[in-house]
């Protein structure tokens, strides 16, 4: 027996047909049909009931830890390529663009001295995007603010973010900001939020994501004036007085605001957001990818403490 024949019965069953099957895996529908039936032969029972979909128990019982053996198959083929990498000493780690300027020349400065025991290899890149990677084995760690689906990922939290909200000057919210005294920024109570134009991200980002909390646990629908997937832009268009938008207390994203805009808290823990290193739920860490990660989280809590 090899992966081969797991794959191929595994296949047809996913795909429902022989035909589709065949296609899926390069092959012709007779050559594959044929390499099935001299399986059966080979194990001495049929997989299917003679309608050729409905498995028989002894096919349902195969199908069953052919799937285990695949799955392991991969594991393993994923748990070899880390090693190969580690023996390389290369470490993938993602973080979003924002960040990157951040912290990118810290990760480097200490990854580049002779005493450490990776190449750091880094990708720039959506949050979105890095969850993809990490989750198809692209990428070792990633860099990201908590998604709102942490199910595929496993995780170790290094701060908490906190959003602002973004407004000209003149913005009519801005007449209900006021001073706590030891704070970096004014506050705003919610509900100056309510006739408020907003500039926001789309669905999918994690900032849209603490926005909606927001929204549902203090009742009120926004008036969502633009959805827009780029930093830059919203802060561009905030710049102009065209709405208001969420940013995070970062000197890269913040400059793109003119000097007739500030900077607010919204009081409400909704938009209170942990950064994490995260990798896919899947992988197995090593021991050494293990120590990496509290090495990344050290560094970037160290620059995140001395910033504030």
């Amino acid at each position: 027996m090899n992966i081969k024949d797991y794959s191929y019965i595994v296949s047809v069953v996913d795909h429902g047909s022989f035909s589709k099957a065949a296609q899926s895996l390069f092959l012709s529908q007779p050559s594959l049909s044929a390499y099935i039936h001299n399986l059966e032969r080979q194990l001495g029972f049929l997989f299917f009931e003679d309608d050729k979909k409905t498995l028989t128990p002894e096919g349902k019982l195969y199908i069953t830890y052919a799937r285990q053996i695949i799955a392991l198959d991969h594991k393993m083929m994923q748990e070899l390529q880390q090693l190969q990498r580690l023996k390389e000493n290369k470490l993938r780690v993602g973080i979003t663009s924002g960040r990157s300027e951040q912290y990118l020349d810290a990760l480097y400065e200490h990854f580049q001295q002779p005493s450490s025991l990776y190449e750091l290899e880094i990708t720039v890149d959506t949050s979105q995007e890095l969850i993809r990677k990490a989750l198809a084995n692209e990428l070792d760690l990633i860099l990201i603010n908590q998604p709102q689906n942490t199910k595929e990922l496993i995780s170790w939290p290094i701060f908490t973010d906190q959003l602002l909200l973004a407004a000209y000057k003149t913005n009519p919210a801005v007449n209900q900001a006021y001073i706590v005294s030891g704070d970096k920024y004014r506050h705003l109570p919610v509900t100056a939020l309510s006739d408020c134009d907003f500039i926001i991200f789309p669905k999918y980002r994690s900032i849209r994501s603490a926005f909606d909390r927001l929204c549902a646990k203090n009742n009120f629908t926004p008036k969502i004036v633009q959805e827009i997937p780029n930093m830059r832009s919203a802060c561009k268009l905030v710049s102009r007085n065209f709405g208001v938008t969420f940013v995070f207390d970062i000197p890269s994203e913040l400059e793109y605001l003119s000097e007739d805009c500030e900077c607010f808290y919204i009081d409400s823990d909704c938009l209170k957001m942990p950064y994490l290193i995260a990798a896919s739920a899947k992988k197995t860490l090593l021991r050494e990818q293990k120590n990496a990660v509290t090495l990344i989280r050290n560094i970037i809590y160290n620059i995140q403490f001395s910033h504030k």
